[in-house]
């Protein structure tokens, strides 16, 4: 039992005490599991793993001279290299390399082959290692009990899934000079259609050189502006002196009328020539543009040619698988280990649990502390000394030097004790909280006690439902006490001496319908003074306090009542609800703790509170 911690904080000792008393726990738990780990270890097969780690680019190869713009169905990125590493046609691959898969197989049994690659891609585990600097770095772990078997699976593993991005690649290529021949072709055909356009044109308009035309036809044009000036210049100048009818007046303006026509004339032919000189470098501009796409094309086509040649895989292995020395399972020191460190903790978590929900009173300082009742001792468990035939309420009589009637003589000693010399207890009444707390052997074995101090005891068997004393003696159940509280026999006819020198006993007499009636009659005190005055002792065995009020009214009459409590059985809150019954009206005089296994659980060595704390 665990005591709150308003009552008791415990210390160091105290739960290595919990956890010795309750050592057998630990221990269990201990072998169990320890046992377990151990027998599932060095039988369950030896588990190898190896890996091989991988690092995966994303770089594509170039098909029109710009990264990264290819003619396919999408760049081999990070997750979609990551989803052929973990697919089944990776796996179908590798048991071909591996000759688990034949091309019969493949070809007639499709369904055999699907179930062969994925088996064989259950052993294989695709892992992202926590690598913040580097996140395309892969490792491709494989588990096996065959530690070559399993080497050489991750490795066929990387160099097939490099063989089918390689593959995957060139795929790409090839479809990329595709795409290119036919742009090339429709390239062609554009630069062929622009070249005709632009021979029609010069053809059309007779133009052997537009550019040599157009100089000549400006070198004309400004000749005539000069021509035109110096004329007007010089009609100024004759106009001083003759009149415009004058004949070289007219010869002059004649010229100049002459040549101001001919100026408008080869101004409108230079702006003609102007508008197909536009048109003739268009078709110039798109001729060359064409040609030089073609030979860009043409180029790149080359290129594509001879990188498919020299391709160069996305997937560069960082290291290879190497053959395990050592399973990763079962491994049986650290399992073992493990287990023992966890099974003790598991015990040490169930006997705290155990003490924790544990309310019986199992030790003098359960008694004491929490009943604050006197502890008058403790009777070990009669089991082991009874020999065949032996009554346990007789063992003080028949077992002279066994622990039980030591036991029970130290009690009586406590007994004695507990009473001062001008006011003996003569009268006892021994009880419990609950049945079957053995306080019938309790009390037999304690007037035996005293009859073998050589005190005159008498033992009186106040249980009227349920007596046990006239079967133990062999006394008749015809009279008793029931009798002679009721005025059928005397007291003489009732007490009879037993096998025990200085021992009666007095059965409880056939059952009465109303035993709280006469135990509450004056006949009861009336029988008790005159059992004092022939006895020294008179040890009375009485019903549980819990179950009737027996107890409480013999207590009343008597000297104090002793509480017998059984050790691992009678929780405190019983035997507190019996003391409080009893409340100030009878005398306590102590607890008996009963039936404790000495050599189990050495109770008696066992404490929770310190000395000063007793003496508190």
């Amino acid at each position: 039992m665990i005591p709150p911690s308003e009552i008791k904080e415990l210390n160091l000792k105290d739960y290595f005490d919990i956890i010795r008393k309750r050592r057998w726990v630990v221990v269990a738990f201990m072998v169990v599991i320890v046992g377990g780990v151990a027998a599932f270890d060095l039988s369950s097969p030896k588990v190898y793993v190896t890996k091989a780690t991988v690092l995966l680019k994303e770089s594509v190869p170039r098909v029109t001279g710009k990264e990264g713009v290819v003619y396919s169905k999408g760049a081999p990125t990070r997750e979609t290299q990551l989803t052929l590493l973990k697919s089944q046609s990776l796996g179908r691959r590798v048991a071909k390399k591996l000759g688990l898969i034949s091309e019969f197989v493949s070809n007639n049994a499709p369904e055999d082959a699907a179930r062969i690659a994925r088996s064989l891609r259950r052993k294989v585990a695709i892992a992202i290692p926590d690598r913040k600097n580097e996140p395309n770095i892969i490792d491709i772990v494989v588990r096996g009990k065959d530690p070559l078997g399993i080497t050489n699976l991750a490795n066929t593993w990387w160099r097939e899934f490099q063989k089918e991005d390689m593959d995957q690649r060139s795929q790409m290529i090839e479809a990329g000079i595709e795409k290119l021949q036919e742009r090339i072709a429709d390239t062609l055909d554009k630069l062929q259609k622009a070249e005709r356009d632009l021979n029609d044109f010069l053809k059309e308009n007779r133009i052997v050189s537009i550019p040599e035309l157009g100089v000549k036809k400006e070198g004309l044009i400004e000749g005539l502006k000069k021509q035109r000036t110096a004329l007007e210049k010089e009609i100024i100048e004759k106009s001083e002196t003759y009149k415009d009818k004058h004949p070289q007046m007219v010869v002059l303006k004649t010229k100049l009328k002459a040549i101001e026509e001919k100026l408008k004339e080869e101004t409108d032919a230079l702006f003609d020539l102007q508008d197909k000189s536009l048109q003739y470098r268009i078709f110039k501009r798109e001729t060359a543009n064409y040609k030089s796409l073609y030979e860009s094309l043409a180029r790149r086509v080359k290129e594509l040619a001879l990188s498919q040649e020299m391709i160069v895989s996305n997937v560069r292995v960082l290291e290879e698988a190497q053959p395990p020395t050592r399973p990763v399972r079962p491994r049986p020191k650290k399992d073992i280990s493990t287990a023992a460190i966890l099974s003790f903790l598991l015990g040490v978590v169930v006997c705290f649990s155990l003490e924790y929900f544990d309310s019986t009173l199992r030790t003098s300082d359960d008694v004491e502390f929490y009943t604050k009742m006197p502890f008058l001792g403790y009777i070990p468990s009669a089991k082991k000394v009874l020999k065949e035939g032996e009554l346990a309420p007789l063992v003080t009589h028949s077992q002279l030097s066994s622990q039980v009637a030591e036991a029970v003589r130290n009690v009586r000693v406590s007994l004695i004790f507990s009473s001062t010399q001008d006011k003996p207890l003569k009268t006892i009444v021994v009880t419990s909280s609950v049945p079957q707390e053995g306080k019938t052997v309790i009390s037999s074995n304690l007037a035996i006690a005293f009859a073998q101090a050589k005190e005159k005891t008498l033992l009186l068997d106040a249980d009227m439902r349920r007596g046990g004393i006239a079967k133990t003696f062999g006394l008749s159940t015809d009279s008793g006490l029931t009798s002679v509280l009721a005025g059928i026999s005397s007291l003489e006819e009732v007490v009879v001496s037993t096998c025990v020198p200085n021992l009666c006993a007095v059965g409880c007499g056939p059952y009465a319908p109303n035993p709280m009636e006469l135990l509450n009659s004056q006949k009861l005190k009336e029988t008790l003074r005159q059992l004092e005055e022939k006895f020294d002792r008179i040890i009375i065995d009485s019903p549980p306090l819990l179950s009737v009020a027996d107890a409480l009214l013999l207590g009343s009459n008597c000297d104090g009542i002793t509480f017998v409590v059984r050790a691992g059985f009678t929780d405190l809150k019983s035997v507190l609800e019996a003391k409080k019954i009893l409340g100030s009206k009878v005398k306590v005089i102590g607890a008996i703790l009963n039936n404790v296994e000495i050599e189990k659980d050495r109770y008696y060595y066992y404490h929770y509170y310190s000395s000063e704390e007793k003496k508190a």
